[in-house]
């Protein structure tokens, strides 16, 4: 038999064939390069949960700021927020808004109850030190007559939870439309996916709705390290232009 090639040489190449082939690897996040021009985020957490507090760190080391919706009947309740902890957030940058004083749906309230539910609250977490102009309709259930009062309570906005991205300016500043809710099979990429397709299409304003920040404790929760991941993500990407804001910031400054 013919063999031009020797065993040393053929292992050689062999070798050096395996040498260079690439190593298997995470894929390249393609949004770590994205510029972005007209695109806002806001970071918004419903109800007042206990488990909230645990973003604080984050938020803080990653230089942004997120807006808290309270039910003022709940806080310093078991599994609520405290007082202190809400003014802790507050003291660090982030925002206090109004998400009734018992959770209900606003569309099946009617007259004093409704005006209860939402002057009320806010008077409660102004009562606490807050400058108070956000709220949130709790499921996202709302009418013409709870928009209403939550005009004549003093509100500046109102946020729902579905059919976002916002526009910039808003359509309607008290029906701010809101991305589809984060629940606990929500993963890191589709979250980024989320605000670089905003970029993509022209810019605007997506408004994340969180519940519980727990792993495996709710339907409606983010897994911690999931959250701390995104915040990282957006405190690294206000250097490619970038804006985390409050929701409360964002409409101040359209007023301006």
């Amino acid at each position: 038999m013919r063999y031009s090639l020797k065993f040393p040489a053929l292992l050689f190449i062999l070798l050096t064939g395996c040498i260079s082939m690439p190593a298997t690897s995470a894929p390249t996040n393609t949004a770590e390069n994205i510029t972005f021009r007209n695109t806002i985020v806001s970071l918004t957490f419903d109800d007042g949960d206990a488990d909230n507090y645990s973003v604080r760190s984050i938020l803080a080391e990653n230089k942004i700021h997120a807006t808290f919706y309270i039910v003022s009947g709940f806080t310093n309740s078991n599994g609520y927020m405290s007082d202190d902890q809400l003014r802790d957030l507050y003291n660090d940058g982030n925002e206090i808004g109004g998400h009734t004083l018992s959770h209900v749906k606003l569309s099946e309230v009617r007259g004093e109850e409704l005006k209860r539910e939402v002057c009320q609250d806010r008077s409660n977490l102004a009562a606490y030190g807050f400058e108070v102009t956000s709220f949130a309709y709790p499921f996202g259930h709302y009418d013409e007559e709870a928009r209403r009062v939550v005009m004549d309570c003093g509100y500046g906005n109102a946020r729902g939870v579905s059919d976002g991205p916002e526009a910039l300016p808003p359509v309607n500043v008290h029906g701010l439309r809101a991305m589809p809710y984060i629940v606990s099979d929500t993963r890191l990429p589709k979250m980024i996916r989320y605000v670089t397709e905003v970029e993509n299409n022209g810019g605007g304003w997506a408004i994340f709705v969180f519940h519980h920040v727990c792993d495996g404790c709710d339907q409606y929760a983010i897994k911690p390290g999931v959250f701390n991941k995104f915040a990282q993500w957006l405190g690294e990407q206000q250097s490619n232009g970038l804006n985390v804001k409050t929701v409360g910031e964002v409409m101040k400054e359209g007023d301006q």
